[in-house]
């Protein structure tokens, strides 16, 4: 038992053999982090090439950086470049953009898996601090930026392949995959096999009520970890634990967020009955709390939270965890100033996120 990568260097089943699943999306979710060099053919270029054409010593640093563990993320693409289940995939529609003015921060990566299927891959937020805000916004704030450009570029993907798709992403690309699979129309929605959302925000009810979501609802496959807080966003507990995958994860509270410490054995997730119980609480707090305002006031929740966040002055959750102690003052002092009525909500969250600094007992 072990990660993806772990996975993938043992196991050597074609996708005849062993159909695709949940775990090779959250393969192809991971690679989707890649920075990719300029031998990927970048959209709207049509060509594709084969994955191995990844294997360049020379561009992994530009290729993995600012992306949590660039080391693992190389082994992953050894490690697939290296797999009978994973060599002849072909890769392509590569786009990245970045709009300061808008706060639009997006990637797309296009994988011919060779048997028909096509899996479009949206990257999520890296491990800053900013980026895990971005998480929190566009769980209400609809559409951003980056919610428009992923239902563009399927869209646009559909226009060009006649078969069947599958659209993917971890954290953010999660969220992104499962907006731009609702907007879409009727018949295209039709060639859709499945949507993944590992450890995506959800949606307000008024994104889950509308025609194009219902349609696809059936065709979502959203896991997440058990200590999940970036994916229980506006999910309630009740339907996450009845409709969600939950994974066991060998990371520590918020590092169970990240896709390669998600355990996997034989080709399928290890899977927990329910989220832990600290996920439940601050799912509950968060949830409750958010469900009783307008997106005003949310707002300013969330710039509140970050707020305090940030006032340690660190710039990762890694730094912010590790260095916790030294971190609290500043953020107790922050938090004096907000609203009574957000204070407990905030705790909770942030009790959350810096569970993985604290030891059994302190």
């Amino acid at each position: 038992m072990g990660n993806i990568i772990d996975d993938i260097r043992s196991s050597f089943d074609d996708f005849e053999k062993r159909p695709f699943n949940e775990t090779d999306s959250l393969v192809l979710s991971q690679l989707a982090y890649a920075h990719m060099p300029v031998v990927v053919p970048h959209y709207p270029a049509r060509g594709m090439v084969l994955l191995q054409t990844l294997l360049r010593s020379e561009c992994y640093e530009a290729m993995f950086e600012h992306v949590w563990s660039p080391q693992m993320n190389v082994d992953l693409v050894r490690a697939m470049c290296e797999s009978p289940r994973w060599r002849n995939v072909r890769v392509g529609g590569y786009m990245s953009e970045s709009d300061p003015e808008s706060a639009k921060q997006f990637s797309a990566t296009t994988f011919d898996l060779g048997n028909g299927l096509l899996y479009v891959a949206f990257r999520g937020t890296d491990s800053s601090i900013v980026g895990w805000k971005e998480d929190f916004m566009m769980a209400f704030r609809r559409p951003v930026a980056s919610q428009e450009a992923a239902a563009r570029y399927v869209r646009e993907i559909a226009e060009r392949w006649h078969g069947m798709i599958m659209i993917g992403g971890h954290s953010k690309g999660g969220n992104l995959a499962v907006y731009a699979a609702s907007m879409l129309p009727a018949d295209v929605q039709d060639r859709i096999v499945a949507v993944y959302s590992h450890d995506g925000p959800g949606f307000d009810d008024s994104f889950t009520g509308s025609a194009g979501f219902r349609r696809i609802s059936g065709r979502i496959h959203k896991t997440v970890p058990e200590s999940s807080i970036i994916g229980m966003l506006f999910e309630s507990r009740a339907d996450a634990e009845n409709g969600c995958t939950v994974v066991s994860s060998d990371g520590m509270g918020i590092m169970q967020h990240f896709a390669l410490n998600w355990q996997v054995d034989s080709g399928r997730f290890v899977t927990v009955p329910r989220l832990s119980s600290s996920a439940r609480y601050v799912a509950d707090v968060i949830n409750g709390w958010m469900n009783r305002y307008d997106d005003e006031r949310r707002r300013m929740f969330i710039e509140n939270l970050f707020s305090i966040l940030e006032s340690g002055g660190y710039h990762t959750f890694g730094e912010l965890t590790a260095h916790w102690r030294q971190s609290m003052p500043s953020m107790i002092q922050a938090a004096r100033d907000v609203d009574p009525e957000e204070r407990d909500a905030m705790i909770a969250v942030v009790g959350g996120l810096l569970a993985s600094a604290l030891k059994p007992g302190e």
